[in-house]
C-alpha cells in the first residue's frame, strides 16, 4: 500500500466523520459489529502472517475492509447493489393514451 493510498483512506475516514449523512449506508449495529469483527480479523491476520502467510494476509485484508466499513459507516458493495437495483426497476403500469384500429391489411 503506497503512502498516497493510505492518505486517501484516512481522508475518506475524516470526511465520513465530518459529514456522516453523506456517506453512511449501514446501520449503527452493522457499524459496531463490523468494527469489532474487523479489529479481531486484522489482529489475527497480522499475528498469523508468518505461520500461515496466505491465511494471515487474507484475514488482515478482510479485517481492514470491515474495520474501514465500521469506522466510516459506508459499504461500497451495498452502494453498488443499491445502484444496480435502481437501474433494474421496471414500471408498474403502462398507460395507453391513444389507440388506432386499421382495417387495411
Amino acid at each position: 500500500m503506497t503512502n498516497e493510498n493510505l492518505n486517501t483512506a484516512l481522508n475518506n475516514v475524516k470526511e465520513a466523520w465530518k459529514y456522516p449523512e453523506l456517506f453512511q449506508n449501514t446501520s449503527r449495529s452493522e457499524r459496531i459489529l463490523s468494527g469489532i469483527v474487523g479489529s479481531y480479523l486484522l489482529f489475527k491476520g497480522i499475528t498469523s502472517v508468518f505461520s500461515h502467510p496466505v491465511i494471515g494476509v487474507t484475514g488482515a485484508a478482510v479485517g481492514a475492509g470491515l474495520l474501514y466499513r465500521g469506522l466510516t459507516g459506508y459499504c461500497p458493495m451495498r452502494d453498488l447493489a443499491e445502484q444496480q437495483k435502481e437501474l433494474d426497476l421496471e414500471p408498474d403500469e403502462i398507460i395507453i393514451k391513444e389507440t388506432i384500429i386499421s382495417s387495411d391489411l
